[in-house]
């Protein structure tokens, strides 16, 4: 049998390393291709077994099996801090505390040595923060999938977190395990995955015009607001760069879309009924009572085993929660009912020239930020506008 990735073509792979995982002859490799997407490279080991093909998720996907009603809420710690911290309101570190100190083990995000988004596991509450913010780069799942399956054969609970095809390969790889009920998993409202070249090409550009090395980013700051939030980079002599999201330039070229994996254009994992047992995100279009600077997420129950878990924490005064219909959860945020996106017409052209030339020529080409101080100024004019209109 072929091999899955010569099956549903490059064009359809997530990059969820599923097949990675679950290769019992070590045949498949996790190889960044020339784009900076991560893709299978199949080696002279394989043995055409087709494994790999029962565990894709892209050709077997898994969804739930139980009848259960998605419910919809509005959410956020009622830790202070905890809420400050986090990207939107906070749910994700409650979660992930309440499955730690119930003897359970936490997979997510956090970024390595060279600012790149991996997988890890965290096993201590004190660990939590690295798990914490938005990481906004497709990260290196590794052997992930392969270490939450060993933690639920030792009758641990599992909290999973990733974007929505991440979640979809770990369901394909522990279809056959019997304590695949001890896992919680946890998907992101996502937006796509930007180009792990882009993003590095960005470092290099932003190191060379602060002539000082870049030890840290925050994409969503909220120091000035959640609603008005900030990229930070932090430095290595201890100072911190920070502007608007929309002045970022690595960031204005990500929402345009301008260099997202293939897969991210149609993606089969960002509809209704999720994949996932928990979906998290911005609320954006927050109803206006419930608005908050502070930051609200967007929550959704996919599965009566998310709902339990999420009333629990409420019950525990961990959490607050305002059921809302579908509708208001999702009209501004299109990615939790569809995966569909256009995909620039230049979109070819901007991965095909990063790979010669600087970010600074590409962003001065592509996606140049407006000027600064027009910015604000519109801003302020459209702020005055706004309060004199309610």
């Amino acid at each position: 049998m072929k091999p899955a990735i010569e099956v549903i073509g490059t064009e359809n792979c997530t990059g969820c390393f599923a097949c990675y995982n679950s290769c019992p002859y070590n045949a498949i490799e996790m190889v960044e291709n020339e784009e900076g997407f991560y893709y299978p490279y199949i080696n002279e080991n394989c043995t055409y077994c087709g494994v790999c093909q029962k565990f894709c998720p892209v050709i077997t996907p898994i969804r739930f099996s139980e009848k259960f009603e998605p419910k919809f809420f509005a959410g956020w710690s009622l830790d202070e801090r905890v809420r400050i911290k986090s990207s939107s309101g906070g749910i994700f570190p409650e979660l992930a505390r309440y499955i730690l100190e119930n003897e359970g083990v936490v997979f997510g995000v956090a970024w390595d040595e060279n600012l790149l988004p991996i997988h890890i596991k965290v096993t201590d509450v004190d660990e939590l923060p690295r798990l914490m913010g938005s990481k906004y780069v497709q990260s290196n799942v590794g052997m992930a999938y392969k270490e939450a399956l060993s933690e639920l054969r030792k009758g641990k609970p599992v909290l999973f977190s990733g974007t929505p095809c991440q979640i979809a390969g770990l369901n394909t790889f522990l279809k056959y395990s019997k304590n695949k009920d001890k896992v919680i998993t946890v998907g992101v409202v996502c937006h796509g995955v930007p180009s792990t070249l882009i993003f590095r090409k960005y470092l290099e550009w932003a190191e060379e015009k602060y002539q000082k090395k870049v030890v840290g980013i925050e994409f969503r700051n909220k120091q000035k607001g959640w609603e008005n939030y900030q990229v930070v980079l932090k430095l290595n002599d201890g100072t911190r760069v920070q502007e608007h999201y929309l002045l970022n330039p690595f960031y204005r070229g990500y929402l345009q879309n301008l260099y997202l994996r293939h897969s991210c254009y149609h993606c089969q994992f960002s509809t209704i009924p999720r994949y996932e047992d928990i979906t998290l995100g911005d609320f954006w279009g927050v109803p206006k009572e419930l608005r908050d600077k502070r930051g609200v997420s967007v929550i959704i129950a996919n599965t009566p085993k998310g709902l339990r878990l999420l009333e629990t924490l409420k019950e525990l005064n961990r959490i607050e929660l305002v059921e809302v219909d579908m509708k208001t959860a999702t009209q501004h945020n299109p990615r939790i009912t569809t995966g569909s996106l256009p995909i620039p017409e230049i979109r070819d052209q901007v991965l095909k020239d990063a790979k010669e030339i600087s970010f600074g020529e590409l962003m001065k080409q592509y996606f140049r930020p407006p000027n600064p101080v027009t910015f604000r100024i519109r801003r302020m004019i459209g702020g005055i506008i706004r309060r004199i209109l309610r």
